[in-house]
């Protein structure tokens, strides 16, 4: 593998690394500036079969910051089911207690 196709995909798996400690600390923002950095060094990276390894090793660090991405969406999910569920009741004790 030539040097510097070489120096970007380790930049992209490095960075790839780094948004999934962004993931862990549910700082998701950062995980979204990251992958635009990410992007950057993997659109100048060729396809190719040298850089399989390479190429396989930031598909399983994507995998495990999708699989974390998922668990805060559904961790999220049923935050706001609660919150709605709450209000109703809110509402309904509120609009009984006035018709008293």
């Amino acid at each position: 593998m030539n040097e510097p196709v070489h120096a970007k995909l380790r930049r992209a798996l490095d960075i790839t690394i780094e948004m999934i400690d962004a993931a862990t600390s549910e700082n998701w923002s950062r995980v979204v500036e990251l992958d635009a950095q990410r992007q950057t060094y993997l659109e100048q990276v060729p396809a190719s079969a040298e850089h399989r390894e390479a190429l396989l090793a930031l598909q399983v660090h994507n995998r495990a910051l999708l699989e974390r991405a998922n668990l805060a969406h559904e961790a999220l999910q049923r935050q706001l089911g609660q919150h709605q569920y709450n209000h109703r009741a809110l509402r309904t004790y509120i609009t009984s207690s006035s018709s008293r």
